[in-house]
């Protein structure tokens, strides 16, 4: 389904309570909704292969946290995270993670998942950042696209979170 605002098209590729799945351009979005769960990063997983593949130039994945805090993830969900991160795939440029909280709890949970997704990847590094801008402005090198821009990158967040 393609939804769109003013500035952005967004295909929504699958939504639930917990999450939804959309892509923008060459990025797609894998926007929680609640507590993380094994099923919607295997399903992420699922739908970013051939959708990427099929992107001329490759594209690159985010992960957007919800803003309300969460707990960690289980074991289960864990496990599908490092599947999911050692999945292979040329098409694959980059992997990042939006959380938008601010204070020294954000700030720590930010390094620990530095940490932690740097040890079991064997593809491109993770990229935890604070901000859609700061997104953007990585999104925009890793897929040579000088049309990602922070207000767009925003709204295109905006529209999956709303799904």
């Amino acid at each position: 389904m393609v939804t769109s605002s003013s500035s952005v098209k967004v295909e929504l590729l699958e939504r639930t309570d917990l999450y939804v799945v959309a892509t923008w351009r060459r990025l797609m979005l894998l926007a929680w909704r609640g507590q993380a769960s094994a099923a919607g990063v295997e399903r992420s997983r699922a739908l970013f292969q051939p959708w990427a593949a099929r992107q001329p130039g490759g594209a690159a994945f985010l992960i957007v946290l919800p803003r309300q805090r969460t707990g960690p993830p289980d074991q289960e969900t864990r496990a599908a995270m490092q599947r999911a991160a050692s999945a292979p795939g040329g098409y694959l440029k980059g992997v990042a993670t939006l959380i938008e909280e601010e204070g020294f709890i954000a700030a720590s949970v930010r390094a620990i998942m530095m940490r932690v997704q740097a040890r079991g990847t064997q593809g491109p590094a993770p990229n935890i950042f604070r901000t859609p801008a700061e997104v953007a402005a990585w999104a925009a090198v890793v897929l040579q696209d000088r049309e990602v821009t922070p207000e767009e990158l925003a709204e295109a967040i905006r529209v999956a979170r709303k799904g």
